[in-house]
């Protein structure tokens, strides 16, 4: 992977968050019944350069949800551009969906999730795309197979290849089952922190370590 690009990644109109440096990796946290995947998912899909490439890592979500939840958030979707890596496909079996798609038999598997998101991630940089946005949903269900220093050395190293080729980094964290020491452990492998609350009804993100954003909790 040569090219690279001084751009930085925008995220739209429709969030309030000032554009990364490329090469940024960003930990999501906060529960996921309360938006903060829905944020994940966005900051992958909601860019506006033709040029990039998405990628998905689902761990705890069947492919086809996850198609259909980027679907919803995006109307718009390039699934050129789009690729899918399924870490379930020991539950329901392979899937033939409209996206370049690899899998892996189970979340335990962090070798194989990690060969096939290199394969993915390559195939879209070289095929008319400049760069790629990916997306791992979540960390959680990692860490309900492997230990902590397992999962942050795999996090660390995708973080790493991410940052080696100008892409953005997008990790998931339900931060309301894990302990605070194993979700700052995590953060310390990204270069910011967004949090997500909801309250009464409504989404609210801050955001840590990463300079221009909203440092106080804003609606979104």
């Amino acid at each position: 992977m040569s090219r690279s690009s001084d751009r930085p990644y925008e995220f739209g109109p429709d969030l309030p968050l000032a554009a990364v440096d490329p090469g940024t990796n960003i930990l999501v946290a906060g529960s996921t019944m309360g938006g903060a995947r829905d944020l994940a998912l966005r900051l992958v899909t909601r860019g506006n350069d033709a040029a990039e490439g998405m990628l998905m890592v689902s761990t705890n979500r069947h492919c086809e949800k996850l198609l259909g939840d980027c679907d919803r958030l995006c109307p718009d979707l390039d699934r050129s551009k789009f690729g899918l890596l399924d870490c379930l496909s020991d539950q329901h079996g392979p899937k033939d969906l409209p996206v370049r798609m690899a899998t892996v038999s189970n979340p335990s598997d962090l070798t194989g999730i990690g060969i096939e998101f290199s394969g993915l991630y390559e195939s879209l940089y070289q095929e008319a795309t400049d760069r790629v946005r990916a997306g791992l949903y979540s960390v959680s269900t990692l860490l309900m197979y492997s230990d902590l220093q397992t999962v942050s050395r795999f996090v660390h190293t995708l973080g790493g290849r991410i940052a080696a080729s100008d892409g953005l980094g997008v990790f998931l964290i339900d931060s309301t089952t894990q302990d605070e020491r194993v979700v700052n452990t995590i953060t310390q492998l990204c270069d910011g922190r967004i949090d997500v609350r909801e309250t009464d009804g409504t989404s609210e993100l801050r955001v840590r370590g990463l300079g221009g954003q909203p440092a106080t909790w804003t609606e979104f």
